[in-house]
């Protein structure tokens, strides 16, 4: 990791943090602390976050419009 420069190294953090989260939603749903349904809700209020920053900062579209993708990644049934 001594080889990455700033930007590098926060992209692997937030990409590491990003997982994490995502794995664990997974796994609480699997182990029935969420319901499908509370899991999907999860991602879709972090859509509605999104959104609401992203009408705040203009200047960073492309940035909120790949994360959405992400997200919105997460809402699609398996396999679509």
């Amino acid at each position: 990791m001594k080889d990455l420069d700033l930007l590098q190294s926060i992209a692997v953090s937030d990409i590491v943090s990003s997982a994490t989260l995502a794995a664990l939603v997974s796994m609480l749903t699997r182990k029935d602390v969420l319901s499908v349904d509370e899991e999907r809700e999860i991602f879709e209020q972090a859509l509605l976050m999104l959104e609401a920053a992203q009408a705040k900062t203009p200047e960073m579209q492309g940035i909120y419009v790949a994360a959405r993708g992400i997200i919105e990644a997460h809402l699609r049934p398996f396999g679509t």
